[in-house]
């Protein structure tokens, strides 16, 4: 069936919304009707984002997806589509002004954004921040994935931001802490869709202090972010064994005592943190039907561990028992 027309309002869009609400609405143009997802599309950004023109040279028009969560005080977007431009025309700002700052994470594709300094291109990896009230061009040559973090000039004039802070601008953060903070924001929106029931207060105080480090205007009190930075890229490289605390430290962009401190204001410790972790993977793998030939020294590997006697000390530690009983019984569990 076509996708139906979303409802226009005489109202601007949705902004943040009341202390412990949230808002959350999704829209595609996959089942609409080729001539008419392009209005449609206008017509959902309208109402769910801020007034807008979109063109698309593809025969199949545009076919884009947008997923959207309002918070109490930000707003976050998840927009995947094929090759498109977006304008933000002098008439639609008119129409429907929107107080705040965008920043766009480019996850997947390669893109252009004019403004009124001049055209900058950029690929997957870097970001854009815009101010909604300003006239922009914003177009992608590719299919693209993008999470975008809005957040009102308000709550930007409470942590003290500059005024040039609001000027268009590309990121290249490639190569620096600002991309892995940007890659632990993309992760902690995407998650966010995923599962609406998180702790949502938290999400939020850790996109804006992330949103403050990736576009350089320091917060107050990023400990949330440069944590949730550090358990981010530990994750993300827990099998490699040279997962030191001065990397991780160089990747967040801190020093190793200011990580050392994050982590205890936390109630843990970085190496302990990455300790935990590896062997709660590790119990994984061990219950994983698939990995059941698996030999026990070459799964204590591909989560970090070099010495397989190190790992099944640490493991009996942590479990009570070997990692080849825990083998045994968990598949027992299993048959029964």
């Amino acid at each position: 069936m076509p996708a139906p027309a979303p409802k226009k309002k005489d109202s601007a869009p949705a902004g943040p919304t009341p202390e412990g609400e949230r808002r959350t609405s999704r829209f595609s143009t996959a089942q609409a009707p080729l001539r008419q997802r392009l209005d449609l599309w206008e017509e959902y950004n309208e109402q769910a984002l801020f007034g807008l023109r979109c063109s698309t040279l593809s025969e199949r028009s545009l076919l884009a997806t947008q997923t959207n969560l309002v918070l109490p005080r930000i707003r976050l977007t998840h927009i995947s589509g094929n090759d498109h431009v977006i304008e933000r025309a002098p008439e639609n700002i008119r129409r429907n002004p929107v107080d705040a700052v965008m920043l766009c994470l480019l996850m997947e594709g390669e893109a252009f954004f004019y403004h009124d300094a001049g055209c900058e291109t950029l690929v997957a990896g870097e970001a854009v921040v815009y101010d909604a009230n300003r006239p922009f061009m914003y177009g992608f040559s590719t299919d693209m994935r993008q999470v975008i973090v809005e957040v009102p000039r308000a709550v930007l004039r409470e942590q003290s931001a500059r005024e040039d802070y609001f000027r268009p601008r590309v990121l290249r953060i490639a190569g620096s802490p600002a991309a892995t903070h940007a890659k632990t924001t993309a992760n902690a929106v995407l998650g966010a869709f995923r599962d609406p029931v998180g702790d949502m207060d938290e999400l939020e105080r850790n996109v804006l202090e992330m949103f403050s480090i990736i576009t350089g205007e320091p917060g107050a009190s990023p400990s949330v972010a440069y944590l949730a930075a550090s358990r981010d890229f530990i994750q993300a490289h827990l099998g490699e064994p040279d997962l030191s605390m001065p990397r991780v430290a160089r990747a967040v962009g801190i020093s190793e005592r200011h990580l050392t401190r994050v982590f205890a204001e936390a109630g843990t410790s970085p190496a302990k943190y990455v300790l935990e972790n590896r062997l709660a993977r590790a119990h994984e793998l061990l219950a994983d039907p698939t990995h059941s030939a698996t030999p026990i020294t070459e799964l204590a590997a591909s989560v970090g561990f070099v010495s397989a006697a190190h790992f099944s000390r640490a493991f009996r530690q942590q479990y009570g028992c070997t990692p080849r009983d825990a083998r045994g019984s968990l598949a027992l569990r299993q048959a029964d």
